[in-house]
Order: structure tokens, then sequence, then C-alpha cells
């Protein structure tokens, strides 16, 4: 969205709409896909030489869990407050500041639940839904772990 500040009045807020598409803003990742296109909704209010852009990012998002692969469709609707210093900008462009808005909430790793058990790393059944009869492996850095249990009398 362009925001032209020498258009707007000192303390008089607008009230703004846009819908972008999520290519736009260059916002696809392997683990997640958006479902809608992304609405904002918000603010643009001139004060002296800051302009304040407020409002909400709001969308329907599928994640994949980085543990089961399972799929999760969630609406999302993120809050965001930018300000801008006008100097002698005649356009103020936050295309950017919005992508960035939505990026610094996508988690680098999706887990389902708190709970979840993933994939078996042997036969690859999901150890959420039912249970397999492979071996489990045992961590190689939980040997430490029984070391010191040992020493201490544990």
């Amino acid at each position: 969205m362009i925001i032209k500040p020498f258009d707007l009045k000192d303390g008089a807020p607008i009230a703004v709409a846009e819908t972008y598409n999520p290519k736009q803003l260059d916002l696809e990742f392997v683990d997640l896909e958006y479902t809608q296109p992304l609405h904002m909704e918000g603010r643009v209010e001139k004060s002296f030489n800051t302009v304040s852009f407020r409002g909400k990012l709001a969308s329907e998002i599928i994640k994949t869990c980085g543990r089961c692969l399972a799929l999760t469709k969630q609406k999302i609707q993120l809050p965001f407050d930018l300000y801008y210093e006008i100097k002698d900008k005649a356009e103020i462009d936050t295309l950017d500041d919005l992508r960035e808005v939505m990026l610094l909430e996508h988690p680098l790793s999706y887990v389902c639940k708190a709970s979840c058990r993933g994939l078996c790393p042997t036969c690859g059944i999901n150890l959420n839904e039912s249970s397999c009869n492979c071996p489990q492996a045992k961590s190689p850095s939980m040997g430490s772990i029984r070391m010191i249990k040992k020493r201490k009398g544990e």
C-alpha cells in the first residue's frame, strides 16, 4: 500500500483496507500455504513529521507439522503498528513492512500440538494415530545422562 503523507491532514485518521495475493508479498513456504487472500484493515494518521499506520492482517493458512506432517487449517489475525518519519517523502510504500510482519509471525518449526509424537523413524507411521512394533532406537546423547545418574546412585 502506498501512503502519500502530504495528502493527509494532521490528527485526522483515515480508514484503509486492501487485499493482497500472498504471492505478491512472497509469502510462500514449503510448510505453509495460504488458502485465502491476505486482507489488511487499518488506520493511517499523520502527526507533525510522523505517519502512524495501525491495523491487522487476516487470512487463512494450512500449516504442516514438523514432527508428524499433519496439515492444520488456521485463521490468522496479526496486528501491526508501524511508524514512518515523513521528512521529504512524497510516498511511503508499506508493502515490505507488511511482509515483514507476516514473516516474523511464521515459526521456524510448527508443531500441531505439544504432545505430538511425530513419525516412527524406522517405518514412518504417524505415532499419534497408531503405534508400531519397531525397536526403539536409543539416543546416543542419553548415554552421558545415564552415566551421570549411575555415579549419583539414582
